[in-house]
C-alpha cells in the first residue's frame, strides 16, 4: 500500500461516520454509499473490518434486521460517542482543507509566475501541454504525467537541485 491509498484509508472511518449520521445502513449498503462518493476501490472486507471497530469503540451500534426480501443484515447506527468523533472530524478535516486549499492555490500561482520551465510565464495557444491546464475552474494545475520520472524543467524552481 502506497502512501496515498494509506492516507484515503486514514479516512474512511469519519466517512462511515458521516453515512451512517445521514441514514442506518448495512455494509454492503455503505460500499455502494462510499462509491457513489468517488470511493470506488474500497474493499468491502475492510469496510465491515472498521464498521466491527467501530461498533467496539462505541462509536456504532449495529443490529439484526430481518428482511422479507432476503437473509438478515446487520444494520449499524451512530452513537452519540460517534456523533461527537464526526463533529471532531469535521473540524480537523476544516483545519485540513485550508491548509490544502493554501498548498493548491500557491503552486498554482507559482506555475503562473514561473512557466514550466522557471523563466517565465508559461507559453499559450496551440502546442502547449493541455495536461498542464486543466481550464478555467476546474480545479489546480498538476505538471502532465508523463513516464513517472520528473523532468527538471517541469519541476519548480525550489525543488530543482543545481549541478555545477
Amino acid at each position: 500500500m502506497d502512501a496515498h491509498e494509506a492516507e484515503c484509508r486514514s479516512l474512511l472511518p469519519p466517512v462511515l461516520l458521516l453515512l451512517l449520521a445521514e441514514r442506518p445502513g448495512h455494509g454492503y449498503e455503505l460500499v455502494r454509499r462510499l462509491a457513489a462518493m468517488g470511493w470506488t476501490d474500497v474493499d468491502s472486507a475492510h469496510v465491515y473490518r472498521l464498521l466491527r471497530g467501530l461498533e467496539a469503540c462505541g462509536s456504532v451500534t449495529s443490529s439484526w434486521d430481518a428482511s422479507f426480501h432476503g437473509p438478515a443484515r446487520r444494520v449499524y447506527t451512530v452513537t452519540h460517542q460517534g456523533a461527537m468523533e464526526l463533529a471532531l472530524s469535521f473540524v480537523r478535516l476544516g483545519e485540513l482543507h485550508g491548509v490544502l486549499h493554501l498548498f493548491l492555490e500557491r503552486y498554482g500561482q507559482l506555475r503562473d509566475a514561473t512557466g514550466p520551465d522557471g523563466t517565465g510565464p508559461e507559453p499559450t495557444g496551440p502546442g502547449t501541454d493541455a495536461g498542464v491546464h486543466p481550464g478555467p475552474g476546474k480545479g489546480p494545475r498538476a505538471p502532465s504525467v508523463g513516464s513517472g520520472r520528473a523532468d527538471r524543467a517541469e519541476r519548480p524552481h525550489h525543488m530543482r537541485r543545481n549541478r555545477t
